[in-house]
């Protein structure tokens, strides 16, 4: 009798115990939230953070969305958000000084394509309605030339953007000359600095070249290209010269595009309260006196010494860290930190990897799989 008791008090307590634990067990929030990458939010700050990208870069091309990789969302409380965007993107044909918006540029052909892939931190406040790229680090590297070889054996190839080889020197010098001559009206162009340079067999060598250029009076020595170190470039140029030897003629082409002088910004003032209480959308790209990240230029995969593993992995993945913002609060100007409606600044954590939303990676605008980072 006293072990049947025993055994019936035995089966109350676990029953209890039952009941009482799924209760007592908290219910754990995931830590980052996926989006879908079509999402026009998602879209709307690949928009921002792609313009201060390009903003931000001195030289070299504007950079072109070409699908969004993967956007995840993190939560601290309160209505502030960290965004962890993944994108990829194409370099366009647009020098970064003329200051185009990225939607104006096109891609370039695909034998001198440039690929990559940037990984962004958004802040988002849905109630102060402010939009805020905080962090981004981009690394892109040129389309594989053995691939390009192999695809189409006559395209142009890329050669070492030098003034100083002699048939770069050739091609710019006499294609900037016949701007001048038959172009230009007021000042000459002088030459800057190359920025391009490829080659190809046509009737004879061709060799195509892309400089910046700035206004005359051109220094001493500008008829051997000497660079002019104190002026500021104005244009990009493009000039092509192809050596006719059967022809025993030599054409020549060229084109100037002029940056268009960019108005003086005012700094801006400190946002306040409309009269309807709301507050008024903060300026999505604040003045700042350092960028907010860096784009890293690889060089060909076709460069590297290891071989095997070329034979092994056709497209290397692209090195993209954000790791060294990680447990460190996000940054934001103090315009925008006055509205944080949170006590402490939200922290940034590892960047999210896998656990994307199903409808991630996005459509692509250009699908080929040679300028895909796995």
């Amino acid at each position: 009798m006293t072990l049947l008791l025993f055994l019936s008090f035995l089966g109350l307590l676990s029953s209890c115990w039952g009941g009482i634990l799924p209760a007592q067990v908290p219910q754990v929030s995931p830590l980052f939230s996926p989006h879908a990458c079509n999402q026009s939010l998602v879209l709307t700050m690949v928009d921002i953070t792609l313009q201060d990208i390009n903003k931000d870069q001195k030289e070299g091309y504007i950079l072109r969305l070409n699908r969004v990789v993967d956007a995840q969302e993190n939560r601290q409380g309160g209505p502030d958000s960290i965004f962890y965007l993944t994108f990829d993107v194409l370099e366009t044909s647009c020098h970064v000084l003329s200051k185009k918006n990225w939607k104006n540029c096109e891609t370039r052909n695909l034998h001198e394509l440039v690929y990559g892939r940037c990984k962004a931190l958004f802040y988002v406040n849905p109630t102060r309605r402010i939009l805020y790229p905080s962090a981004y680090n981009c690394t892109i590297r040129p389309i594989s030339k053995r691939n390009v070889h192999m695809m189409c054996p006559d395209c142009p190839f890329p050669v070492q953007a030098n003034y100083s080889d002699p048939s770069v020197f050739q091609a710019v010098s006499e294609s900037l000359a016949k701007y001048n001559k038959e172009v230009a009206v007021g000042k000459k162009l002088c030459f800057f600095q190359v920025t391009r340079a490829s080659t190809q067999w046509v009737v004879g060598p061709a060799y195509f070249v892309e400089y910046l250029v700035t206004e005359g009076p051109c220094t001493e020595g500008q008829q051997h290209l000497k660079p002019v170190v104190d002026a500021e470039p104005v244009g990009l140029c493009k000039g092509s010269l192809t050596d006719s030897r059967a022809l025993l003629e030599k054409f020549i082409s060229v084109s100037c595009e002029f940056f268009e002088t960019q108005p003086t910004v005012a700094p801006e003032s400190q946002p306040t309260e409309s009269q309807n209480g709301q507050q008024p959308a903060c300026p999505t790209t604040a003045s700042l006196q350092e960028t907010k990240g860096t784009v890293q230029f690889l060089n060909d995969v076709d460069d590297r010494k290891d071989k095997d593993h070329q034979e092994k992995q056709s497209l290397p993945p692209i090195p993209v860290q954000m790791d060294s913002t990680s447990g460190k609060p996000i940054y934001l100007p103090p315009h925008i930190r006055t509205f944080v409606l949170s006590k402490d600044l939200p922290m940034v954590f590892p960047f999210p990897e896998g656990s994307r939303s199903p409808e991630c990676p996005g459509p692509a605008e250009n699908a080929n799989p040679l300028i895909l980072p796995p």
